[in-house]
């Protein structure tokens, strides 16, 4: 009986289960991933271009000291504000932490900076009737605030290059001289506010060398600049 069973078992009929799957329809969507680019130069340059027109209208550089507000409001709203913000965001989306806050909140800093010279604000005017000194003494304390940020940036440097501590280094050192016009009280081109704009100046030096250091690369240029490692163990 079982032999008959096992006859019959051997003559059923088999089928090929080798049967090819069928094609797989062409997605309508190309989906494209872009190379991520590096933000950081573009961030500098921003930063530093904003930076140094301020300060050189400061020290009274073809104008009366702190002059040419009018016209630096176009770079600090647009070049120095939104475009350094941009370059804040675009650093977020490769990672970097660091220049995602660094540029996104000096080009906030510019932005605001921009608006207190933006026709009908009436910032300044809105201060007639207070106490005298008011003005300077809400100015100092917006400078004093954001050289804080700047301080804590530095340390976030420490580990980076020396060109890169140098430039927060008299970043630190240029905010803080501006807000000790404002608490001492000091006209515009007074010796606090010009040490502390020819420290903007340097600052704002050390972000194009840095920009230029970070964009020059071997494969665009035959120009190199060294930034130098700032600790000495990454020099092993």
């Amino acid at each position: 009986m079982a032999d008959q069973i096992s006859s019959k078992l051997t003559h059923l009929p088999t089928y090929n289960t080798n049967i090819p799957e069928p094609p797989q329809q062409a997605s309508a969507i190309r989906i494209i991933q872009p190379a991520n680019g590096n933000p950081g130069p573009l961030g500098l340059f921003a930063f530093a271009v904003t930076t140094i027109i301020a300060n050189l209208y400061n020290i009274g550089a073809g104008v009366p000291a702190g002059g040419g507000g009018d016209l630096l409001l176009g770079f600090a709203l647009w070049y120095g504000g939104i475009v350094q913000i941009l370059a804040g965001m675009w650093a977020m989306k490769v990672g970097n932490t660091f220049e995602a806050t660094a540029f996104s909140s000096f080009g906030a800093y510019w932005a605001a900076y921009g608006y207190m010279f933006m026709p009908g604000t009436l910032i300044k005017e809105s201060y007639a009737n207070s106490p005298p000194n008011t003005y300077q003494n809400a100015t100092g304390i917006f400078l004093l605030v954001w050289a804080l940020l700047a301080i804590i940036l530095s340390v976030g440097t420490t580990r980076s290059t020396i060109a890169t501590v140098a430039m927060f280094v008299f970043l630190d050192i240029h905010l803080l001289f501006m807000a000790g016009n404002e608490f001492g009280h000091y006209p515009e081109g007074a010796w606090p506010k010009k040490i502390g704009s020819v420290c903007g100046i340097i600052t704002a030096l050390f972000a194009f060398y840095n920009g230029a250091a970070a964009l020059w690369l071997p494969s665009n240029s035959h120009v190199i600049l060294p930034v130098g490692p700032f600790n000495h163990n990454d020099m092993v």
